[in-house]
């Protein structure tokens, strides 16, 4: 699948995710991995990764058992990823414009 084709097909998964009648800041747009996808400013960036049909973060030390958002409150560590160069916590940093996230 190409990355335009992906990027559509993700953009879709988060319309159809997200809670119809919500007023919501507007979306940015913002990089995961090389896909540019968008979600409402300020939201997490893991419910917008989860809301974009993103589920693997990463890997851990066994293919089988990948790295994903768990409890969404800062305590398992299993959203650990790159921002901005910088490892963060993806259920504890907000979606801002512009910013560039890829696995740990």
């Amino acid at each position: 699948m190409d990355v335009i084709a992906r990027r559509d097909m993700l953009t879709s998964v988060a319309d159809d995710l997200r809670i119809a009648g919500m007023t919501r800041p507007a979306p940015v747009a913002f990089t995961f991995d090389g896909a540019t996808l968008r979600a409402p400013e300020g939201e997490s960036l893991a419910a917008a990764l989860i809301a974009c049909g993103i589920r693997r973060l990463g890997e851990g030390l066994d293919p089988a058992r990948p790295r994903a958002a768990l409890c969404m409150m800062g305590v398992c560590q299993q959203c650990l990823l790159r921002v901005d160069g910088r490892l963060a916590q993806a259920c504890l940093v907000a979606v801002r414009a512009g910013m560039v996230v890829t696995p740990a």
